[in-house]
């Protein structure tokens, strides 16, 4: 919840979270242009607001702000709806007093597309609107060329308390991820950090017949593997059976994806974490990372690992999960809406249950997690009224997530029933998404279910999830199972996520800072390295011992440099 097949997969499976739960609106997309603000009457003036500043304060005459759109090959919008003329068009001017102009849209969101490129060209000839949606490249691009606008006070004056939250959310690190030289320059579009982590997903109908104890230790998950694949779990009285399964990507993508094996063994494969001096290492080339893959080439040996896996993208490993063929894959929690139903309908005594990460040793793992930040809106440096994108962020938090402000309006969401998909966030300036929206949906149904806490409804994500999750337990809508296996009280994937919120597990990346110049150059090519290092270790194609050739080779090829360039940044952002 940053393009591989297993990227591309991932997509696809959070496509069927989005609509069959309202889980999650990773609302990231939008794009640029230019045109002057109107002048505030006094009564809207910068004084007048400093005296009393109101999240939601309405200017009177309206003032104009310009932006600019990308859309995405697939949106449909309603009849009578445009990209200038729309729900929230119309009622942004009349709430807010903003008029919105809208200089360009282009269709094309996805990176590399038309709408970044579209976006490049606008930059490039410094003739940007008042407020322009970029990625994080483009924003350092923007800030290098003092083209973004310090919105520190702005937010600090009319953030309101909700969009507040927002920010706040996973300790803030979406907004430090736009602040360059102690000042905001963008609003991030926070997204759930959290929901990068990683779990386990085991066949607990497997561990039941074979008297197998549920993971608490990697040693567990050693012995669960080993069984999986020696003691024959499908009866079948063959050996055909792998204890674990993983692809040929190894740790992309979130689903037959190494990451949470290794940070089991408190191994990073692409962070920046604190070493003992205090300086910032990479996990990639720390000694953890060597115990771990000495583990993995021991299972594929031993035949616990597809002997083909280097072949296999998440597609192919899907059908052994389906099939029967294995018992246990580290993913994450929208996996109860894919693959895990297609093993479901194939055989509904598949019992699939996830788990938390395990340690090696006594000390807990911590699954690593997201920045938190998406994309973000740049208000124009110079132009009037830099409040206004901070206006719009609460209106927009409001309107989508207002269920305790009373400001939840549902004429702003999708329409209900939707048969021709039409949608309506898109045509929102700014976007304000929820970060904990899943955690929330979670934490309400279990309110519900377990102490009848009707005003949890009042969450009509709660309330869609609760009313699917009940038509599976008790109905016996076997269509819900999806819901249910990712919104359960217990033994879901959502309950993973809130032990991990609830025991402060969790690590980022340390270094969140815009790419350094010797990433640009080498960055690539030292991915391509650890991949196929990592994989030859793995499939016994090359020693354990090849793995201190890779650090060595590492840091020759522009590592070390990185390195340099990643603690200066940190000396200088602590």
């Amino acid at each position: 919840m940053k393009g591989h097949k297993s990227h591309r997969l991932f997509l696809i499976a959070l496509t069927l979270l989005l609509g069959l739960t309202a889980c999650s609106q990773n609302k990231e997309n939008a794009a640029s242009s230019e045109t002057p603000s109107s002048p505030a009457s006094p009564s809207a003036s910068s004084s007048g607001a400093e005296e009393s500043p109101d999240p939601f304060g309405k200017y009177d005459p309206p003032i104009t702000i310009s932006t600019v759109k990308v859309f995405n090959s697939a949106d449909k919008f309603e009849p009578g709806e445009t990209p200038e003329k729309n729900i929230w068009s119309d009622a942004i001017l009349a709430d807010l007093g903003i008029a919105l102009k809208l200089n360009w849209s282009v269709i094309g969101d996805e990176p590399g597309g038309a709408g970044e490129q579209k976006l490049n060209i606008t930059i490039a000839s410094n003739d940007i609107p008042d407020i322009i949606p970029v990625n994080a490249k483009q924003l350092k691009q923007l800030v290098d060329n003092d083209m973004a606008e310090d919105l520190t006070g702005a937010i600090e004056k009319y953030a309101s308390p909700q969009y507040k939250k927002f920010l706040e959310s996973n300790g803030g690190l979406a907004l430090k991820t736009a602040t360059f030289d102690g000042k905001v320059r963008a609003l991030p579009v926070t997204t759930a950090g959290l929901d990068d982590a990683p779990m386990i997903w085991i066949r607990k109908d497997w561990l039941d017949k074979l008297q197998l104890s549920e993971p608490k230790t990697m040693d567990d998950i050693l012995a669960i593997s080993d069984a999986f694949t020696n003691r024959d779990p499908d009866g079948n009285n063959q050996k055909d059976t792998f204890g674990l399964g993983i692809g040929k990507d190894l740790y992309n993508g979130g689903l037959h994806d190494l990451t949470g094996f290794l940070e089991g063994y408190h191994a990073y494969k692409n962070l920046w974490i604190e070493g003992a001096d205090g300086k910032l290492v990479y996990g990639g080339i720390q000694p953890e990372m060597k115990t771990a893959l000495a583990k993995l080439q021991e299972m594929f040996k031993t035949g616990q690992i597809d002997p083909e896996f280097g072949v296999k993208d998440a597609g192919k490993v899907n059908e052994s999960v389906v099939s029967g063929k294995i018992g246990m894959f580290y993913g994450a929690h929208w996996n109860a809406f894919w693959p895990l139903p297609d093993s479901y309908k194939q055989d509904p005594n598949a019992v699939w249950k996830p788990y938390p990460i395990v340690s090696s040793d006594d000390k807990p793992a911590s699954p690593s997690i997201g920045l938190g930040a998406g994309s973000y809106f740049v208000f124009k440096k110079g132009a009037a009224h830099p409040e206004a994108i901070v206006k719009l962020a609460n209106y927009y938090a409001d309107k989508e997530y207002g269920w305790d402000t009373g400001g939840i309006d549902l004429s702003f969401h999708q329409p209900v029933p939707n048969p021709d998909g039409y949608i309506r966030w898109r045509f929102a300036p700014v976007y304000a998404t929820d970060p904990e929206q899943n955690i929330n949906i979670y934490r309400g149904l279990k309110a519900v279910v377990e102490n009848n806490d009707q005003n949890a409804l009042k969450n009509l994500q709660v309330k869609d999830n609760y009313d699917n999750y009940t038509k599976f337990t008790k109905d016996g809508d076997q269509s819900q199972y999806a819901t249910a296996l990712w919104t359960a009280p217990q033994n879901s994937g959502l309950s993973v996520l809130d032990y991990y919120l609830s025991n402060g597990l969790g690590q980022a990346d340390r270094f969140y800072g815009s790419k350094t110049d010797a990433m640009v150059d080498k960055q690539s090519t030292l991915e391509k390295l650890q991949l196929e290092s990592f994989t030859k270790i793995v499939m016994g194609a090359a020693s354990i011992d090849a793995f201190d050739q890779f650090v060595s080779d590492w840091k020759k090829l522009g590592g070390d440099a990185i390195t340099q360039e990643v603690n200066d940044w940190y000396a200088a952002n602590k």
